[in-house]
Protein backbone atom coordinates (compact mmCIF):
# COMPACT_ATOMS: atom_id res chain seq x y z
CA UNK A 1 0.00 0.00 0.00
CA UNK A 2 1.45 3.37 -1.00
CA UNK A 3 1.20 6.09 1.56
CA UNK A 4 3.54 8.40 3.36
CA UNK A 5 3.40 7.93 7.11
CA UNK A 6 3.81 11.41 8.58
CA UNK A 7 3.32 11.04 12.31
CA UNK A 8 3.08 8.56 15.19
CA UNK A 9 0.81 9.95 17.92
CA UNK A 10 0.87 9.23 21.69
CA UNK A 11 -2.35 9.86 23.64
CA UNK A 12 -3.26 9.65 27.32
CA UNK A 13 -6.50 8.69 29.08
CA UNK A 14 -7.76 8.29 32.62
CA UNK A 15 -10.26 5.38 32.71
CA UNK A 16 -9.71 1.63 32.64
CA UNK A 17 -10.61 -0.22 29.46
CA UNK A 18 -12.56 -3.44 29.18
CA UNK A 19 -11.29 -6.97 29.67
CA UNK A 20 -7.82 -7.72 28.27
CA UNK A 21 -7.62 -9.14 24.78
CA UNK A 22 -6.13 -12.50 23.95
CA UNK A 23 -3.50 -13.27 21.34
CA UNK A 24 -4.65 -14.43 17.94
CA UNK A 25 -3.50 -14.37 14.38
CA UNK A 26 -2.68 -10.81 13.32
CA UNK A 27 -3.26 -9.16 9.97
CA UNK A 28 -0.55 -7.53 7.92
CA UNK A 29 -2.09 -5.09 5.46
CA UNK A 30 -5.36 -3.50 4.46
CA UNK A 31 -5.29 -5.41 1.18
CA UNK A 32 -5.16 -8.68 3.15
CA UNK A 33 -8.17 -8.06 5.38
CA UNK A 34 -10.02 -11.34 6.09
CA UNK A 35 -12.89 -12.54 4.00
CA UNK A 36 -16.33 -12.76 5.58
CA UNK A 37 -16.06 -16.53 5.81
CA UNK A 38 -12.83 -16.37 7.83
CA UNK A 39 -13.14 -14.51 11.16
CA UNK A 40 -10.01 -12.53 12.01
CA UNK A 41 -9.00 -10.20 14.75
CA UNK A 42 -6.33 -7.64 15.60
CA UNK A 43 -5.36 -8.38 19.18
CA UNK A 44 -2.71 -8.97 21.78
CA UNK A 45 -2.69 -10.24 25.35
CA UNK A 46 -3.36 -6.75 26.76
CA UNK A 47 -4.83 -3.47 25.51
CA UNK A 48 -1.26 -2.20 25.05
CA UNK A 49 -0.26 -5.19 22.93
CA UNK A 50 -3.50 -4.89 20.96
CA UNK A 51 -2.69 -1.25 20.19
CA UNK A 52 0.77 -2.28 18.98
CA UNK A 53 -0.70 -5.05 16.79
CA UNK A 54 -3.12 -2.53 15.26
CA UNK A 55 -0.28 -0.04 14.76
CA UNK A 56 1.83 -2.62 12.94
CA UNK A 57 -1.14 -3.56 10.80
CA UNK A 58 -1.64 0.11 9.95
CA UNK A 59 2.02 0.98 9.45
CA UNK A 60 4.23 -2.08 9.16
CA UNK A 61 7.22 -0.39 7.57
CA UNK A 62 9.20 2.70 8.52
CA UNK A 63 7.13 5.72 9.47
CA UNK A 64 8.37 9.27 9.26
CA UNK A 65 6.58 10.75 12.22
CA UNK A 66 4.15 9.48 14.93
CA UNK A 67 0.62 9.85 18.16
CA UNK A 68 0.96 8.43 22.41
CA UNK A 69 -2.22 7.82 24.53
CA UNK A 70 -2.47 6.25 27.90
CA UNK A 71 -4.42 3.02 27.89
CA UNK A 72 -5.75 3.87 31.32
CA UNK A 73 -8.30 6.55 30.42
CA UNK A 74 -10.27 7.94 27.52
CA UNK A 75 -10.73 11.64 28.22
CA UNK A 76 -7.88 13.30 26.32
CA UNK A 77 -7.71 10.62 23.63
CA UNK A 78 -11.23 10.82 22.19
CA UNK A 79 -10.39 13.70 19.87
CA UNK A 80 -7.11 12.23 18.62
CA UNK A 81 -8.46 9.96 15.89
CA UNK A 82 -8.88 12.91 13.53
CA UNK A 83 -5.32 14.08 14.07
CA UNK A 84 -4.01 10.52 13.68
CA UNK A 85 -5.71 10.15 10.30
CA UNK A 86 -4.45 13.51 9.10
CA UNK A 87 -0.90 12.65 10.13
CA UNK A 88 -1.26 9.07 8.83
CA UNK A 89 -0.09 7.93 12.24
CA UNK A 90 -0.98 4.90 14.33
CA UNK A 91 -2.28 5.43 17.87
CA UNK A 92 -0.23 3.72 20.56
CA UNK A 93 -1.32 3.21 24.16
CA UNK A 94 1.03 3.63 27.10
CA UNK A 95 0.80 2.76 30.77
CA UNK A 96 1.56 5.02 33.70
CA UNK A 97 5.35 4.64 33.39
CA UNK A 98 8.02 4.17 30.75
CA UNK A 99 9.00 0.81 32.19
CA UNK A 100 5.47 -0.58 31.83
CA UNK A 101 4.99 0.81 28.30
CA UNK A 102 7.29 -1.59 26.47
CA UNK A 103 4.89 -2.24 23.57
CA UNK A 104 4.68 1.41 22.52
CA UNK A 105 8.45 1.93 22.73
CA UNK A 106 9.11 -1.29 20.82
CA UNK A 107 6.97 -0.02 17.96
CA UNK A 108 8.65 3.38 17.94
CA UNK A 109 12.13 1.87 17.98
CA UNK A 110 11.30 -0.54 15.17
CA UNK A 111 9.26 1.73 12.90
CA UNK A 112 9.78 5.43 13.60
CA UNK A 113 12.37 7.25 11.52
CA UNK A 114 14.80 9.10 13.85
CA UNK A 115 13.82 12.37 12.18
CA UNK A 116 10.11 11.71 12.75
CA UNK A 117 7.78 13.41 15.19
CA UNK A 118 6.13 11.93 18.28
CA UNK A 119 2.83 13.56 19.27
CA UNK A 120 1.89 13.21 22.93
CA UNK A 121 -1.75 13.92 23.71
CA UNK A 122 -2.53 15.07 27.24
CA UNK A 123 -0.68 16.80 30.04
CA UNK A 124 2.24 15.56 32.10
CA UNK A 125 -0.16 14.40 34.81
CA UNK A 126 -1.41 11.78 32.37
CA UNK A 127 1.75 11.00 30.39
CA UNK A 128 4.76 12.05 32.42
CA UNK A 129 7.75 14.03 31.19
CA UNK A 130 9.84 10.87 31.59
CA UNK A 131 8.37 9.74 28.27
CA UNK A 132 9.82 12.79 26.49
CA UNK A 133 13.16 12.19 28.21
CA UNK A 134 13.18 8.56 27.14
CA UNK A 135 12.40 9.40 23.52
CA UNK A 136 15.21 11.97 23.51
CA UNK A 137 17.58 9.35 24.95
CA UNK A 138 16.54 7.01 22.15
CA UNK A 139 17.44 9.66 19.58
CA UNK A 140 13.94 10.98 18.81
CA UNK A 141 14.16 14.75 19.19
CA UNK A 142 10.90 15.92 17.62
CA UNK A 143 8.40 15.66 20.45
CA UNK A 144 5.12 17.61 20.31
CA UNK A 145 2.80 17.57 23.30
CA UNK A 146 -0.80 18.69 22.72
CA UNK A 147 -2.45 19.42 26.05
CA UNK A 148 -4.90 21.90 27.52
CA UNK A 149 -5.97 22.84 31.00
CA UNK A 150 -8.48 19.97 30.96
CA UNK A 151 -9.86 17.36 28.55
CA UNK A 152 -12.16 19.92 26.90
CA UNK A 153 -9.35 22.37 26.33
CA UNK A 154 -7.18 19.55 24.97
CA UNK A 155 -9.86 18.66 22.41
CA UNK A 156 -9.91 22.29 21.17
CA UNK A 157 -6.13 22.35 20.90
CA UNK A 158 -6.22 19.16 18.83
CA UNK A 159 -8.91 20.68 16.61
CA UNK A 160 -6.91 23.86 16.21
CA UNK A 161 -3.86 21.90 15.10
CA UNK A 162 -5.66 20.37 12.11
CA UNK A 163 -4.62 21.61 8.66
CA UNK A 164 -8.06 22.48 7.31
CA UNK A 165 -8.86 25.68 9.12
CA UNK A 166 -12.19 26.14 7.35
CA UNK A 167 -13.80 23.22 9.21
CA UNK A 168 -17.20 23.17 7.58
CA UNK A 169 -18.33 20.38 9.90
CA UNK A 170 -17.68 19.87 13.62
CA UNK A 171 -18.61 16.99 15.93
CA UNK A 172 -19.62 17.59 19.56
CA UNK A 173 -19.32 14.55 21.85
CA UNK A 174 -19.53 13.96 25.56
CA UNK A 175 -16.28 14.29 27.48
CA UNK A 176 -17.74 12.23 30.31
CA UNK A 177 -18.33 8.98 28.41
CA UNK A 178 -16.64 7.41 25.42
CA UNK A 179 -18.98 5.23 23.27
CA UNK A 180 -20.57 8.02 21.19
CA UNK A 181 -17.27 9.70 20.35
CA UNK A 182 -15.72 6.36 19.38
CA UNK A 183 -18.76 5.53 17.22
CA UNK A 184 -18.16 8.58 15.05
CA UNK A 185 -14.35 8.64 15.32
CA UNK A 186 -13.58 6.76 12.08
CA UNK A 187 -16.01 8.90 10.06
CA UNK A 188 -14.88 12.20 11.56
CA UNK A 189 -11.25 11.25 11.02
CA UNK A 190 -11.86 10.18 7.43
CA UNK A 191 -13.52 13.51 6.63
CA UNK A 192 -11.28 15.71 8.77
CA UNK A 193 -14.02 16.85 11.14
CA UNK A 194 -12.70 17.80 14.58
CA UNK A 195 -14.29 16.10 17.60
CA UNK A 196 -14.84 18.63 20.39
CA UNK A 197 -15.64 17.39 23.88
CA UNK A 198 -18.41 19.00 25.89
CA UNK A 199 -19.67 18.68 29.46
CA UNK A 200 -23.17 17.34 30.00
CA UNK A 201 -24.96 20.59 30.66
CA UNK A 202 -23.26 23.63 29.11
CA UNK A 203 -20.77 24.75 26.47
CA UNK A 204 -17.33 25.69 27.82
CA UNK A 205 -16.14 29.17 26.90
CA UNK A 206 -13.30 27.75 24.79
CA UNK A 207 -15.79 25.83 22.64
CA UNK A 208 -17.91 28.96 22.10
CA UNK A 209 -14.82 30.87 20.96
CA UNK A 210 -13.80 28.01 18.66
CA UNK A 211 -17.25 27.71 17.06
CA UNK A 212 -17.57 31.47 16.57
CA UNK A 213 -14.13 31.56 15.00
CA UNK A 214 -14.60 28.58 12.62
CA UNK A 215 -18.33 29.13 11.91
CA UNK A 216 -19.03 25.56 10.75
CA UNK A 217 -22.15 25.11 8.65
CA UNK A 218 -22.85 21.64 10.09
CA UNK A 219 -22.62 20.45 13.69
CA UNK A 220 -23.25 16.86 14.76
CA UNK A 221 -24.03 16.13 18.41
CA UNK A 222 -23.48 12.48 19.30
CA UNK A 223 -25.58 10.83 21.96
CA UNK A 224 -28.88 11.58 23.64
CA UNK A 225 -29.79 14.06 26.34
CA UNK A 226 -28.31 11.71 28.89
CA UNK A 227 -24.93 12.51 27.37
CA UNK A 228 -25.42 16.14 26.23
CA UNK A 229 -28.48 18.15 27.26
CA UNK A 230 -30.71 19.93 24.77
CA UNK A 231 -29.71 23.29 26.20
CA UNK A 232 -26.19 22.65 24.82
CA UNK A 233 -27.77 22.18 21.40
CA UNK A 234 -29.69 25.44 21.93
CA UNK A 235 -26.49 27.26 22.83
CA UNK A 236 -24.86 26.03 19.60
CA UNK A 237 -27.89 27.12 17.57
CA UNK A 238 -27.76 30.57 19.16
CA UNK A 239 -24.05 30.89 18.42
CA UNK A 240 -24.38 29.57 14.87
CA UNK A 241 -27.85 30.47 13.57
CA UNK A 242 -26.79 29.62 10.02
CA UNK A 243 -25.57 26.10 10.96
CA UNK A 244 -27.50 22.87 10.67
CA UNK A 245 -27.25 21.27 14.13
CA UNK A 246 -28.17 17.56 14.12
CA UNK A 247 -28.26 15.14 17.02
CA UNK A 248 -27.36 11.49 16.34
CA UNK A 249 -28.72 9.40 19.17
CA UNK A 250 -30.55 6.22 20.13
CA UNK A 251 -31.90 4.61 23.27
CA UNK A 252 -28.55 3.00 24.12
CA UNK A 253 -24.90 3.26 23.19
CA UNK A 254 -25.47 0.44 20.70
CA UNK A 255 -28.47 2.15 19.12
CA UNK A 256 -26.51 5.40 18.79
CA UNK A 257 -23.58 3.50 17.33
CA UNK A 258 -25.78 1.98 14.60
CA UNK A 259 -27.50 5.29 13.81
CA UNK A 260 -24.10 6.93 13.34
CA UNK A 261 -22.82 4.03 11.24
CA UNK A 262 -25.84 4.05 8.93
CA UNK A 263 -25.61 7.81 8.58
CA UNK A 264 -22.02 7.83 7.33
CA UNK A 265 -21.30 4.33 5.96
CA UNK A 266 -23.85 3.47 3.31
CA UNK A 267 -21.55 0.94 1.67
CA UNK A 268 -18.88 -0.18 4.15
CA UNK A 269 -16.05 -2.32 2.90
CA UNK A 270 -15.24 -3.66 6.36
CA UNK A 271 -17.14 -3.92 9.64
CA UNK A 272 -14.86 -3.53 12.66
CA UNK A 273 -16.19 -5.04 15.89
CA UNK A 274 -15.11 -3.72 19.30
CA UNK A 275 -16.45 -3.87 22.83
CA UNK A 276 -18.88 -1.13 23.79
CA UNK A 277 -17.68 -1.30 27.39
CA UNK A 278 -14.05 -0.34 26.90
CA UNK A 279 -12.41 2.47 24.95
CA UNK A 280 -8.89 1.20 24.30
CA UNK A 281 -9.35 -1.22 21.38
CA UNK A 282 -11.78 1.00 19.46
CA UNK A 283 -9.54 4.04 19.98
CA UNK A 284 -6.43 2.28 18.66
CA UNK A 285 -8.46 0.79 15.81
CA UNK A 286 -10.13 4.06 14.78
CA UNK A 287 -7.17 5.04 12.61
CA UNK A 288 -7.53 1.77 10.67
CA UNK A 289 -11.28 2.18 10.22
CA UNK A 290 -10.78 5.82 9.19
CA UNK A 291 -8.76 4.86 6.11
CA UNK A 292 -11.91 4.08 4.15
CA UNK A 293 -14.42 5.60 6.53
CA UNK A 294 -15.65 2.21 7.74
CA UNK A 295 -17.74 1.78 10.89
CA UNK A 296 -16.62 0.52 14.28
CA UNK A 297 -19.58 -1.53 15.52
CA UNK A 298 -19.87 -1.85 19.29
CA UNK A 299 -20.91 -5.12 20.90
CA UNK A 300 -21.73 -6.23 24.43
CA UNK A 301 -19.19 -8.86 25.57
CA UNK A 302 -21.36 -9.91 28.54
CA UNK A 303 -23.98 -11.63 26.36
CA UNK A 304 -23.52 -14.31 23.67
CA UNK A 305 -25.54 -12.49 21.02
CA UNK A 306 -25.43 -9.12 19.29
CA UNK A 307 -27.30 -6.02 20.49
CA UNK A 308 -30.69 -5.82 18.78
CA UNK A 309 -29.86 -2.68 16.81
CA UNK A 310 -26.55 -4.18 15.63
CA UNK A 311 -28.20 -7.40 14.44
CA UNK A 312 -30.79 -5.35 12.53
CA UNK A 313 -28.06 -3.22 10.95
CA UNK A 314 -26.11 -6.26 9.76
CA UNK A 315 -29.30 -7.80 8.41
CA UNK A 316 -30.01 -4.65 6.42
CA UNK A 317 -26.56 -4.86 4.87
CA UNK A 318 -27.48 -8.26 3.48
CA UNK A 319 -30.88 -6.98 2.33
CA UNK A 320 -29.07 -4.23 0.41
CA UNK A 321 -26.73 -6.75 -1.24
CA UNK A 322 -23.72 -5.48 0.71
CA UNK A 323 -21.11 -7.93 1.98
CA UNK A 324 -18.42 -6.13 3.99
CA UNK A 325 -15.59 -8.05 5.62
CA UNK A 326 -15.55 -8.56 9.39
CA UNK A 327 -12.56 -7.82 11.63
CA UNK A 328 -12.49 -7.46 15.40
CA UNK A 329 -10.40 -5.15 17.54
CA UNK A 330 -9.37 -7.02 20.69
CA UNK A 331 -9.20 -10.64 21.76
CA UNK A 332 -11.87 -13.24 22.41
CA UNK A 333 -12.29 -11.91 25.94
CA UNK A 334 -13.96 -8.78 24.52
CA UNK A 335 -15.19 -9.95 21.11
CA UNK A 336 -15.91 -13.67 21.12
CA UNK A 337 -15.50 -15.92 18.11
CA UNK A 338 -19.24 -16.58 18.33
CA UNK A 339 -20.06 -12.89 17.89
CA UNK A 340 -17.79 -12.67 14.87
CA UNK A 341 -19.47 -15.73 13.34
CA UNK A 342 -22.94 -14.33 14.13
CA UNK A 343 -22.02 -11.06 12.42
CA UNK A 344 -20.76 -12.92 9.40
CA UNK A 345 -23.91 -15.07 9.26
CA UNK A 346 -26.18 -12.02 9.34
CA UNK A 347 -24.20 -10.21 6.65
CA UNK A 348 -24.16 -13.26 4.41
CA UNK A 349 -27.86 -14.02 4.96
CA UNK A 350 -27.10 -17.40 6.52
CA UNK A 351 -29.17 -16.23 9.49
CA UNK A 352 -31.74 -13.51 10.08
CA UNK A 353 -31.88 -11.26 13.12
CA UNK A 354 -35.02 -13.13 14.23
CA UNK A 355 -33.47 -16.55 13.66
CA UNK A 356 -32.97 -18.72 16.72
CA UNK A 357 -29.41 -18.47 17.95
CA UNK A 358 -29.58 -20.85 20.89
CA UNK A 359 -31.89 -22.81 23.14
CA UNK A 360 -30.49 -23.85 26.48
CA UNK A 361 -30.89 -27.39 27.75
CA UNK A 362 -33.43 -27.81 30.54
CA UNK A 363 -32.96 -29.39 33.94
CA UNK A 364 -35.93 -30.48 36.04
CA UNK A 365 -36.20 -32.30 39.37
CA UNK A 366 -39.38 -33.94 40.65
CA UNK A 367 -40.33 -36.16 43.55
CA UNK A 368 -41.10 -39.81 42.94
CA UNK A 369 -44.74 -40.32 41.89
CA UNK A 370 -45.19 -36.57 41.44
CA UNK A 371 -47.15 -35.56 38.34
CA UNK A 372 -44.89 -33.93 35.75
CA UNK A 373 -45.63 -32.84 32.20
CA UNK A 374 -42.98 -32.02 29.63
CA UNK A 375 -43.03 -28.31 28.77
CA UNK A 376 -44.87 -27.41 25.58
CA UNK A 377 -42.58 -24.42 24.91
CA UNK A 378 -38.95 -23.55 25.55
CA UNK A 379 -37.21 -20.18 25.66
CA UNK A 380 -35.12 -19.36 22.60
CA UNK A 381 -32.51 -16.62 22.27
CA UNK A 382 -32.53 -14.92 18.88
CA UNK A 383 -29.61 -13.47 16.97
CA UNK A 384 -30.78 -9.99 18.02
CA UNK A 385 -30.67 -10.94 21.74
CA UNK A 386 -34.47 -11.09 22.11
CA UNK A 387 -35.88 -14.14 23.88
CA UNK A 388 -39.15 -15.79 22.86
CA UNK A 389 -41.07 -18.94 23.77
CA UNK A 390 -41.25 -21.47 20.94
CA UNK A 391 -43.17 -24.78 20.66
CA UNK A 392 -41.16 -27.96 21.24
CA UNK A 393 -41.76 -31.66 20.54
CA UNK A 394 -40.21 -34.23 22.91
CA UNK A 395 -39.11 -37.80 22.46
CA UNK A 396 -40.29 -39.80 24.30
CA UNK A 397 -43.54 -37.99 24.94
CA UNK A 398 -44.45 -39.91 28.12
CA UNK A 399 -42.87 -39.06 31.47
CA UNK A 400 -42.71 -41.66 34.20
CA UNK A 401 -41.80 -40.58 37.71
CA UNK A 402 -42.24 -43.92 39.47
CA UNK A 403 -38.55 -44.80 39.42
CA UNK A 404 -35.86 -42.81 41.19
CA UNK A 405 -33.04 -41.76 38.85
CA UNK A 406 -32.27 -39.57 35.86
CA UNK A 407 -33.50 -39.65 32.27
CA UNK A 408 -32.95 -37.51 29.17
CA UNK A 409 -35.60 -36.33 26.72
CA UNK A 410 -34.73 -34.99 23.27
CA UNK A 411 -36.57 -31.91 22.06
CA UNK A 412 -37.04 -30.59 18.52
CA UNK A 413 -37.96 -27.02 17.58
CA UNK A 414 -38.93 -26.10 14.04
CA UNK A 415 -36.30 -23.93 12.40
CA UNK A 416 -33.59 -24.86 14.92
CA UNK A 417 -31.12 -27.46 13.78
CA UNK A 418 -29.75 -28.54 17.15
CA UNK A 419 -31.24 -31.05 19.58
CA UNK A 420 -32.48 -29.77 22.93
CA UNK A 421 -32.01 -31.87 26.04
CA UNK A 422 -34.30 -32.05 29.06
CA UNK A 423 -32.51 -33.73 31.95
CA UNK A 424 -35.15 -35.01 34.39
CA UNK A 425 -34.18 -36.25 37.83
CA UNK A 426 -36.70 -38.19 39.91
CA UNK A 427 -35.71 -37.97 43.56
CA UNK A 428 -36.83 -39.82 46.63
CA UNK A 429 -39.79 -38.15 48.35
CA UNK A 430 -38.94 -36.05 51.34
CA UNK A 431 -39.61 -37.34 54.85
CA UNK A 432 -43.10 -37.01 56.30
CA UNK A 433 -41.40 -36.15 59.59
CA UNK A 434 -37.89 -35.32 60.80
CA UNK A 435 -36.41 -34.58 64.21
CA UNK A 436 -32.86 -33.95 65.46
CA UNK A 437 -31.17 -33.78 68.86
CA UNK A 438 -27.64 -32.82 69.83
CA UNK A 439 -25.12 -34.46 72.16
CA UNK A 440 -21.62 -33.92 73.51
CA UNK A 441 -19.41 -35.75 71.00
CA UNK A 442 -16.39 -35.52 73.35
CA UNK A 443 -18.10 -38.18 75.52
CA UNK A 444 -16.70 -40.95 73.38
CA UNK A 445 -18.46 -43.95 74.96
CA UNK A 446 -21.88 -42.29 74.99
CA UNK A 447 -21.40 -41.18 71.38
CA UNK A 448 -20.58 -44.75 70.30
CA UNK A 449 -23.70 -46.08 72.05
CA UNK A 450 -25.85 -43.50 70.22
CA UNK A 451 -24.26 -44.46 66.92
CA UNK A 452 -24.82 -48.20 67.45
CA UNK A 453 -28.49 -47.85 68.41
CA UNK A 454 -29.22 -45.42 65.57
CA UNK A 455 -27.52 -47.74 63.06
CA UNK A 456 -29.68 -50.65 64.23
CA UNK A 457 -32.82 -48.69 63.34
CA UNK A 458 -31.68 -47.18 60.05
CA UNK A 459 -33.52 -48.68 57.08
CA UNK A 460 -36.23 -50.48 59.08
CA UNK A 461 -39.45 -50.74 57.04
CA UNK A 462 -42.86 -50.98 58.73
CA UNK A 463 -45.88 -52.30 56.88
CA UNK A 464 -49.28 -50.64 57.33
CA UNK A 465 -50.60 -51.58 60.78
CA UNK A 466 -47.27 -53.10 61.88
CA UNK A 467 -46.21 -52.59 65.52
CA UNK A 468 -42.71 -51.37 66.33
CA UNK A 469 -40.68 -52.23 69.45
CA UNK A 470 -37.50 -50.30 70.19
CA UNK A 471 -36.03 -53.09 72.34
CA UNK A 472 -36.76 -55.78 69.77
CA UNK A 473 -35.29 -53.66 66.94
CA UNK A 474 -32.15 -52.49 68.75
CA UNK A 475 -31.55 -55.55 70.86
CA UNK A 476 -29.99 -55.92 74.28
CA UNK A 477 -27.39 -53.30 75.13
CA UNK A 478 -24.47 -55.56 76.09
CA UNK A 479 -20.69 -55.42 75.68
CA UNK A 480 -20.77 -58.25 73.13
CA UNK A 481 -22.92 -55.98 70.91
CA UNK A 482 -20.33 -53.21 71.19
CA UNK A 483 -22.05 -51.07 73.82
CA UNK A 484 -19.86 -49.21 76.26
CA UNK A 485 -20.20 -47.86 79.75
CA UNK A 486 -21.58 -44.33 80.09
CA UNK A 487 -23.86 -42.47 82.49
CA UNK A 488 -27.44 -43.78 82.80
CA UNK A 489 -30.31 -42.73 85.06
CA UNK A 490 -31.19 -45.10 87.90
CA UNK A 491 -33.86 -43.73 90.15
CA UNK A 492 -32.86 -40.21 91.05
CA UNK A 493 -29.14 -40.49 90.26
CA UNK A 494 -26.81 -40.66 87.26
CA UNK A 495 -24.62 -43.75 87.42
CA UNK A 496 -22.28 -45.55 84.96
CA UNK A 497 -23.93 -48.35 83.02
CA UNK A 498 -23.78 -50.18 79.70
CA UNK A 499 -25.60 -48.41 76.88
CA UNK A 500 -25.69 -44.91 78.38
CA UNK A 501 -27.02 -42.55 75.67
CA UNK A 502 -29.41 -45.06 74.05
CA UNK A 503 -32.35 -43.26 75.64
CA UNK A 504 -31.49 -40.21 73.54
CA UNK A 505 -31.99 -42.42 70.48
CA UNK A 506 -35.41 -43.63 71.68
CA UNK A 507 -36.44 -40.10 72.68
CA UNK A 508 -35.42 -38.67 69.28
CA UNK A 509 -37.39 -41.42 67.54
CA UNK A 510 -40.37 -40.72 69.84
CA UNK A 511 -40.42 -37.09 68.71
CA UNK A 512 -40.37 -37.93 65.01
CA UNK A 513 -43.20 -40.44 65.60
CA UNK A 514 -45.19 -37.67 67.32
CA UNK A 515 -44.65 -35.38 64.33
CA UNK A 516 -45.91 -38.14 62.01
CA UNK A 517 -49.02 -38.50 64.23
CA UNK A 518 -48.60 -42.24 64.65
CA UNK A 519 -50.29 -44.26 67.38
CA UNK A 520 -48.13 -44.59 70.53
CA UNK A 521 -48.42 -48.01 72.18
CA UNK A 522 -45.86 -47.71 74.99
CA UNK A 523 -43.71 -44.87 76.26
CA UNK A 524 -42.04 -44.05 79.59
CA UNK A 525 -40.55 -40.85 81.01
CA UNK A 526 -37.18 -40.56 82.72
CA UNK A 527 -37.13 -40.15 86.48
CA UNK A 528 -34.87 -37.11 86.03
CA UNK A 529 -35.06 -34.29 83.44
CA UNK A 530 -32.93 -34.67 80.31
CA UNK A 531 -31.55 -31.76 78.26
CA UNK A 532 -31.74 -33.12 74.71
CA UNK A 533 -35.55 -32.90 74.27
CA UNK A 534 -38.18 -30.53 75.72
CA UNK A 535 -39.80 -31.52 79.04
CA UNK A 536 -42.34 -34.29 78.61
CA UNK A 537 -41.00 -35.29 75.21
CA UNK A 538 -38.58 -38.01 76.30
CA UNK A 539 -38.94 -41.80 76.00
CA UNK A 540 -36.72 -43.89 78.24
CA UNK A 541 -35.96 -47.56 77.51
CA UNK A 542 -34.37 -50.34 79.53
CA UNK A 543 -34.03 -53.82 78.11
CA UNK A 544 -36.23 -55.81 78.57
CA UNK A 545 -38.44 -53.96 81.06
CA UNK A 546 -39.12 -50.50 79.63
CA UNK A 547 -39.82 -50.22 75.89
CA UNK A 548 -40.92 -47.63 73.40
CA UNK A 549 -43.58 -48.95 71.03
CA UNK A 550 -45.73 -47.45 68.34
CA UNK A 551 -47.93 -48.58 65.48
CA UNK A 552 -47.75 -47.69 61.79
CA UNK A 553 -51.29 -46.35 61.72
CA UNK A 554 -51.03 -45.23 58.09
CA UNK A 555 -52.05 -47.08 54.94
CA UNK A 556 -48.49 -46.94 53.53
CA UNK A 557 -45.20 -48.56 54.35
CA UNK A 558 -42.98 -46.41 56.56
CA UNK A 559 -39.20 -46.33 56.29
CA UNK A 560 -37.11 -45.27 59.28
CA UNK A 561 -33.87 -43.47 58.46
CA UNK A 562 -31.37 -42.42 61.12
CA UNK A 563 -27.90 -40.93 60.96
CA UNK A 564 -25.29 -39.31 63.17
CA UNK A 565 -23.46 -36.27 61.81
CA UNK A 566 -20.90 -34.74 64.16
CA UNK A 567 -22.80 -34.01 67.37
CA UNK A 568 -26.29 -34.36 65.85
CA UNK A 569 -28.63 -37.35 65.78
CA UNK A 570 -31.44 -37.23 63.19
CA UNK A 571 -34.44 -39.47 62.54
CA UNK A 572 -36.60 -39.30 59.43
CA UNK A 573 -39.79 -41.13 58.46
CA UNK A 574 -40.59 -41.75 54.79
CA UNK A 575 -43.71 -43.13 53.13
CA UNK A 576 -42.83 -45.91 50.71
CA UNK A 577 -44.91 -47.60 48.02
CA UNK A 578 -44.83 -51.36 48.49
CA UNK A 579 -42.01 -53.16 50.29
Amino acid sequence: MNRKIIALILISCSCLAGAPAFATTNLSSVAELPQVNSPNRLSGDTRFETAKVIAEYYGNGKVQNVILSTGNGFADALSASVLAHEKEAPILLVDSSVDSSKEAFDYVIQHLDPSGTVYIIGGSGIIGTEFETKFNDLGFKNIVRIAGMDKYDTSYKIASSLKDISLATVVISSGEQYPDALSISSFAANKGWPILLSPHDTLPQEMKIFLLDKKPSKVYITGGVGAILDNVKSEITSLLPQANVERLSGQSRFDTNVIISETFALNPSTIYLATGYGFADALAGSVVAAQKGDPIILIDPSVPTLPKSVASYLGRLYANNLSPKVVSFGGSGVVTDELIISSRDLISGTAKETSIYSIADITATVTQKQDYSLPTTVQARLYNSDTIDVPVQWNPTFVGTGTIGSSVYDGVVDGYGKAIKLNLTVKEPGPIAQYSTRFDSTQVNRTENIRLAAKALDGKLLAPGERFSFNNSVGERIAEAGYKEALIIEGNTFTPGLGGGVCQVSSTLYNVVLLADLEILERHSHSLPVNYVPPGRDATVSFPILDFKFKNSTDAHLLIRSFVDGNTLTFQLYKKEGN
